[in-house]
């Protein structure tokens, strides 16, 4: 994909202000262009009624121990307008049968332990929790290099 269509700019920019972003088309679309033009992103679109009603946004991750790859579903998004309605399992239906088809070796994602309807979606197509991990994040911070000294 070259450059992301209006509709899924819209819905991305939905998908940004449903968990607390501020508008901003412009710099979603840049945003976008950025990662899907890079191959960093791939995206899904689902359309309903002749509008965008749900997004999915994967990361091919080369996976060294494989010397292949797996996909990570970064982003799944259904407008509300559009949900309990199939979508959101449509969606995670062609995201699964894409990375088959591109040879990945799995496909991961990472959601709220509290959004039910996520979970309950992932089980549904089968995705199971993982065990013997521990999730952890690093952020640059001005005032440290993040390295206690010991």
């Amino acid at each position: 994909m070259t450059a992301p269509t209006g509709q899924l700019v819209r819905l991305f920019d939905e998908y940004r202000e449903h968990y607390g972003a501020r508008p901003d088309p412009a710099g979603s679309r840049t945003w976008l262009l950025k990662y899907l033009s890079s191959g960093a992103l791939v995206a899904f679109v689902a359309n309903r009624d002749d509008e965008a009603a749900g997004l999915a946004l994967v990361a091919p991750i080369p996976a060294s121990q494989r010397l292949g790859h797996f996909w990570q579903l970064r982003d799944l998004f259904v407008a509300p307008r559009h949900r309990r309605v199939g979508v959101g399992k449509a969606l995670l239906k062609s995201v699964c049968g894409a990375a088959q088809e591109n040879g990945a070796a799995r496909l991961s994602l990472v959601t709220e332990s509290d959004n039910g309807a996520a979970l309950e979606l992932y089980a549904n197509a089968g995705f199971e929790p993982v065990s013997g991990y521990t999730s952890m994040s690093w952020s640059p911070r001005a005032e440290s290099d993040g390295f206690a000294d010991r």
